[in-house]
């Protein structure tokens, strides 16, 4: 099946493609859309600690302490 590519250009407006030349296409026209830029909401990232010198992971051993906590 040999596809032809016709290029226009267009913006969104209320959520559809709003080309800015007029075009006429065929109803049911199979169509690519391919968005040239975009603005992005950045997330943050917070990354967990590490420890530069793994020798000092015995200074982080879990120590229970059980308290009394009669009035």
């Amino acid at each position: 099946m040999e596809t032809n590519l016709l290029t226009f250009e267009g913006i969104i407006e209320n959520g559809q493609v709003r080309l800015t030349t007029p075009a006429q296409l065929p109803e049911g026209a199979r169509v690519i859309i391919v968005v040239a830029e975009t603005q992005r909401e950045k997330n943050a990232r917070i990354y967990s600690p590490r420890l530069k010198d793994r020798a000092q992971i015995h200074e982080f051993d879990l120590e229970v302490v059980e308290q009394n906590n009669e009035v």
